[in-house]
């Protein structure tokens, strides 16, 4: 899937145009935010989140393959679903450390299953567009048979990092949005 977006991500100045916000980290962001870490299922991978002094979120810690382990990630539940009806991407505004990561929504709060694709990142600050079309649903990283995504609501979004690598790694995150194009 990332060799599918790397070539997306070219358009992410035309897009970023016509980008609406779903979340923009601040100051006080620190609290809204949980880690979620491979722990939950015998893993040992830590993650952590913080927010800079200039209102970017800090995404950074280790992912561990001790234990069938293997993942780390933060997420947070949406105030209210927000609705991206005739959106068609979902853009996000970071400055990875070259590693790949995972961006991942969930529609319902009953729902078992979220749809999710892997971007490169480069190094620098970027604007990464996610095509809805592109995104597979998923459940505990096995495929589920669901439609794609087209938009609807969104209640819960989820950063990962889980690239089956024993890495540190660091991520500042500006905002997540949605596009019209």
């Amino acid at each position: 899937m990332p060799n599918l977006l790397f070539p997306l991500l070219l358009l992410s100045s035309f897009l970023m145009q016509n980008s609406n916000r779903l979340y923009d980290f601040t100051p006080d962001s620190t609290d809204e935010w949980e880690v979620e870490d491979d722990v939950v299922m015998g893993g040992q991978s830590e993650g952590h989140f913080t927010v800079t002094d200039d209102g970017h979120g800090r995404f950074y810690g280790h992912v561990s393959l001790a234990n069938d382990g293997g993942f780390s990630s933060i997420e947070r539940v949406l105030e209210g679903d927000a609705d991206v009806s005739g959106e068609k991407a979902f853009t996000v505004r970071l400055k990875g450390d070259g590693k790949s990561y995972t961006l991942r929504v969930q529609s319902k709060r009953d729902q078992e299953f979220m749809h999710e694709a892997t971007f490169p990142t480069s190094g620098e600050w970027q604007t990464v567009t996610i095509p809805f079309g592109i995104m597979e649903a998923k459940h505990h990283g096995e495929p589920v048979d669901v439609p794609e995504f087209d938009g609807g609501p969104v209640h819960k979004l989820q950063f990962m990092i889980g690239n089956g690598k024993e890495q540190d790694f660091v991520v500042l995150l500006d905002w997540i949005g949605v596009a019209s194009r």
